[in-house]
């Protein structure tokens, strides 16, 4: 006991000397293991960017099941229902009215091409989805009550269905088990695949069968396998198997043992189009095996320190657009192609100064280790310690290296010390520049700038022209054996020879901190913190864009030799293709193509030293620094995106009321004012570049450009029939020109009705009639009181010649007629005397009678008999014919009008009998009840037209007497044309008529509704 206890006295000393050995070497491993990881170049997938959303409210629970069907949407099964995702938001699928899941439970998805979507749940159900139509399938369709592991369609069009009960097939609707006439082997199905041959494979408990295109019978495979989860077919025609328990491998068909590929339980399995192997594991992440099995390029693998979402994988989907899905417990996981691709340098490395090597090299120098070159091999670090803060290779293509211990040359991949810097103390090289005379130019923060020429060095400084106080940011020799120097502040010096010309913003250069030049075939490029300028044929030409330009913060410029431009900006990389770097300067809204942290770029490039942040590979890759990392785009090999993108229209919110879009048309009630269209595109490589333009015809003139907004807006459209049209591009510009439409019909008020509109119409019709009788009325009882008013004055005038002038005559006769009594009648002048009274009498007489006629307004009896009467009186003396013919039923009229209607049908029918040498003579009176009728129509000569032109002939009165009388009583007068003469009057009715004419009841009522 004694000894036991001693000897665990003395163990923890010896524990602890061992303890810090083994923590020093496991320290040692692991920072061997790091180093080996960060140099590793296939750590990662390098033509893949990776991006996990961790699922929450978009889609709880964890995945089972990917499909995508032919509309694009992205389909998971979960444990606790089914989602779509459209590449922006996930979103719970109810089905809708009465059309509820059989289950919650969803445990694989099948997508079909003509669009439908099987969905197989745990506990036995199967659902079909199509076109928003649900076909559930049970027990009574003969669906074992177990679950669905797996789909799968052969070419006969039968679709399979492996359960934990067996294998059933579809047939007219209804669910059937595999006869045993089929040999199928087992009674539980694990997995079904249809292999590019049209044979299907099962697996199940007692192992792996298949059933040849057209056979009926199952043929067992002589080879032992685990529990199968999934298969998948290589390039090649080879199977592989994903087991729950042994990993992924081979199926070894000749009967020769695997070994597994990947050995770690995997339930997902894929070969993309390129011909990869793609594997998800239950604890180990996304394990992959770039384009070829056979060509010994190790495994990569991603878990969730790379960015996963989690260790635990199930499904893994390719979409239409080549993008990779991985679905876990706790997220979607997507791995798509980019351009943009990543060089595997050291951890914690920063502050790259970057130059072109040999043989599409990079030759990358940074703050905090030794210089790097980087080629399509795994990373080397050379003999150069940091800091390395500027480099430059020259037109012989020598490199040259700088930092504040001094500067260094490369040549044939050896490196030599050139000198020390001209300075005491510690300073920093900004920039390096190497002439065409072989003189060496470096500027310093010191600042100053310094030119090394046959081993001896010289400031420059005082010289006019030169930006005082400052050292350039940047520095470049040009062709014609110029060194431009880029200062801060829009100041650039251009040295050749003895000269130095100045350029600033005087002269157009608005670019701010000149941080990059290049000199192009069209010139030199200056790049700055503000934009882009160019100088050619002796001018600037600045880019005036607005302050959110991604022209903006550039430090790097590479023209190509194909003449496209790269630019390195604050908000990206920029491609200008060589067609529009000609109208670059020349238009408001410049043409480009952009490369950003959705591309995976990492950060942002440095806008202070060290710059320049991009150069171009002699074999072509281009790449660009930022301030996490050093990335490579290859020009002739960028990954394009050819499809356009299905457009959906989700639903529409008519003044908060959200309805779901359908294939009919959206009926909205009347006094919708505020809509809001949801809608969205299926493009899941880049969702986040996805471009809309939407119209809504019979509002909108012109398509209105959305950007990346997913929702339209309309405000007080008003009542009409409207159709609502959306169009998008994925994220490399190819429009779906097709698109979605929705029809829209907002109802309208009543008072926005055509009908209503017809009664306002015909109610105003209605008032402007009534204005209008209302105007006749007043204007006939003004005609009325005007012929009341002649009456009265011509009594009056009657009264005045019979009290005045008559009287007074009459006692002039009696006079006159004394004087004659008393010249007796032997006077001389008697028998003159005696005629002049007689002729007094007459004339008193002829005044009498003219006063009578004053007097007596009105004629005898009704107006049908005065003109009987005329007519009457005249035949006798004419061998003319007379007739008198009434229509209507006669009625009152006003005497005044009466009496004038008289004189002016006397007047014709004189004419007629005394002047037109008629044979007939008719007279028409026509009683309607809209107006009087008058009408005298002769057979004779007729009248001259010049006649009528001049109102008469000449000393005669009759026609213009007759027009005088009609137009006093509001009448028309009118003479048609024809044989003979023809003399026509109407009267208004209100002024012709004492009363309401005596007429049928129809007639009666038609006047009333006129009135």
């Amino acid at each position: 006991m004694a000894d036991r206890q001693i000897g665990r006295a003395g163990a923890p000393r010896r524990t602890r000397v061992h303890a810090w050995c083994a923590a020093l070497a496991c320290a040692w491993l692991l920072v061997c293991s790091q180093v080996a990881h960060a140099l590793d170049p296939q750590r990662q997938i390098a033509q893949f960017h990776h991006t996990a959303w961790t699922v929450r409210e978009g889609a709880p629970g964890q995945i089972t099941a990917l499909a995508q069907t032919a509309d694009g949407y992205l389909w998971l099964g979960t444990q606790v229902g089914l989602y779509r995702f459209d590449g922006v938001q996930f979103e719970r699928y109810d089905p809708p009215g009465d059309q509820a899941f059989p289950a919650t439970s969803v445990s694989t998805l099948y997508a079909t091409k003509d669009g439908g979507l099987w969905i197989g749940f745990r506990y036995g159900a199967v659902s079909h989805l199509r076109n928003d139509r649900l076909t559930h399938y049970g027990e009574a369709q003969g669906l074992p009550t177990s679950t669905v592991f797996r789909f799968a369609e052969t070419p006969d069009g039968r679709l399979w269905a492996a359960t934990f009960s067996g294998l059933v097939y579809l047939r007219e609707g209804q669910w059937h088990r595999v006869e045993p006439s089929w040999r199928a082997p087992g009674t539980q199905a694990r997995s079904v695949f249809t292999d590019r041959d049209g044979t299907l494979w099962l697996a199940t408990e007692d192992g792996l069968a298949r059933l040849r295109k057209g056979a009926r019978v199952f043929e067992t495979v002589d080879v032992r396998v685990g529990r199968i989860s999934q298969m998948a077919q290589a390039a090649d025609g080879s199977l592989w198997i994903a087991e729950n328990e042994g990993g992924v491998r081979r199926l070894p068909l000749d009967g020769a043992a695997t070994a597994p590929l990947i050995a770690a339980p995997s339930a997902g399995l894929l070969f993309d189009r390129d011909g990869t192997l793609w594997a998800s594991t239950m604890g180990e992440g996304v394990q992959r095996v770039a384009h070829s099995l056979r060509d010994g390029r190790p495994i990569e693998h991603f878990r969730q320190d790379d960015g996963l979402s989690a260790d635990y994988l199930l499904p893994v989907l390719e979409d239409r657009e080549g993008t990779i899905w991985v679905g876990s417990s706790r997220g979607l996981d997507r791995f798509r192609h980019t351009n943009v691709i990543p060089a595997m340098l050291p951890d914690g490395a920063q502050d790259f100064a970057i130059v072109a090597g040999a043989d599409g090299a990079l030759l990358a120098g940074s703050r905090n280790r030794p210089l790097m070159l980087l080629d399509r091999g795994p990373l080397r670090e050379l003999d150069l310690a940091p800091p390395i803060t500027a480099t430059h290779r020259d037109r012989n293509g020598t490199v040259w290296l700088g930092g504040p211990r001094g500067l260094w040359m490369l040549r044939e991949d050896r490196l030599v010390p050139v000198t020390p810097l001209p300075v005491s103390g510690y300073s920093g090289v900004q920039a390096i520049a190497h002439d065409g005379d072989g003189v060496l130019w470096v500027s310093l923060n010191t600042p100053g700038i310094h030119r090394l020429a046959n081993g001896r060095w010289q400031q420059l400084r005082g010289r006019k022209g030169l930006p005082p106080g400052s050292s350039p940011l940047v520095m470049l020799p040009t062709h014609d054996g110029a060194v431009w120097m880029g200062y801060a502040r829009d100041q650039i010096a251009i040295l050749r020879g003895d000269e130095i010309r100045a350029l600033g913003s005087e002269d157009g250069l608005a670019v701010g901190n000149v941080t990059a030049l290049v000199e192009g075939r069209d010139g030199v490029w200056i790049g700055g913190e503000r934009g882009l300028a160019r100088f050619a044929q002796g001018r600037v030409q600045s880019l005036h864009l607005p302050a959110d330009s991604p022209f903006r913060g550039i430090t790097g410029i590479i023209a190509t030799r194909a003449g496209d431009l790269w630019l390195n900006g604050a908000r990206g990389v920029l491609h200008v293709k060589a067609a529009d770097v000609a109208t670059l300067f020349e238009t408001a809204a410049p043409r480009y193509e952009q490369f950003d942290f959705l591309d995976g770029m990492p950060g942002v490039p440095a806008q202070f030293r060290p710059i320049p942040t991009a150069v171009e590979g002699g074999d072509g890759r281009l790449w660009f620094a930022t301030t996490s990392g050093v990335v490579s785009i290859d020009p002739a090999a960028i990954r394009r995106n050819p499809l356009a993108p299905p457009v959906t229209i989700l639903s529409l919110a008519a003044d908060g009321q959200t309805h779901r879009a359908t294939a009919g048309t959206m009926q909205l009630p009347p006094g919708t004012r505020n809509l809001q269209i949801a809608y969205t595109a299926l493009s899941l490589s880049i969702p986040e570049r996805v471009r809309f333009r939407y119209k809504l015809d019979g509002y909108d003139t012109a398509w209105q450009d959305a950007g990346t907004r997913r929702t339209a807006f309309y405000n007080d459209p008003g009542p009409g029939t409207y159709t609502f049209r959306v169009i998008a591009a994925n994220d490399d510009g190819v429009w779906n020109e097709v698109g979605a439409a929705l029809p829209v019909v907002i109802a309208p008020r009543y008072y926005q009705t055509a009908w209503f509109l017809v009664l306002c119409v015909l109610l105003g019709v209605a008032l402007l009639w009534i204005a209008y009788r209302l105007r006749l009325r007043h204007l006939s009882a003004q005609i009325r009181e005007r012929l009341h008013e002649r009456h009265h004055e011509r009594e009056r005038i009657a009264r005045e010649l019979h009290d005045t002038l008559l009287q007074s005559v009459q006692g002039l006769i009696l006079r006159f007629h004394a004087v004659s009594q008393s010249l007796g009648r032997e006077a001389p002048g008697h028998a003159a005397m005696e005629r002049v009274l007689q002729r007094a009498d007459d004339v008193l007489a002829e005044a009498r009678d003219r006063v009578l006629d004053l007097r007596r307004a009105r004629i005898a009896g009704d107006l049908p008999d005065a003109l009987s009467a005329l007519g009457e009186d005249l035949v006798p003396d004419h061998p003319t014919e007379f007739r008198l013919a009434v229509e209507g039923e006669p009625c009152a009229l006003d005497a005044l009008v009466r009496d004038e209607l008289y004189r002016i049908a006397r007047e014709a029918v004189f004419n007629a009998f005394r002047h037109a040498q008629a044979g007939h003579v008719e007279v028409e009176l026509a009683y309607q009840p809209e107006a009087l009728h008058l009408r005298i129509h002769d057979d004779g000569i007729g009248l001259p037209d010049a006649v009528l032109r001049a109102g008469g002939r000449q000393g005669h009165w009759g026609l213009s007497g007759m027009r005088e009388r009609a137009q006093r009583i509001g009448g028309t007068l009118s003479f048609p044309a024809g044989a003979g003469t023809t003399v026509a009057l109407r009267v208004p009715a209100d002024v012709a008529y004492r009363a309401s004419p005596r007429t049928s009841r129809w007639h009666r009522l038609r006047r009333w509704w006129r009135r």
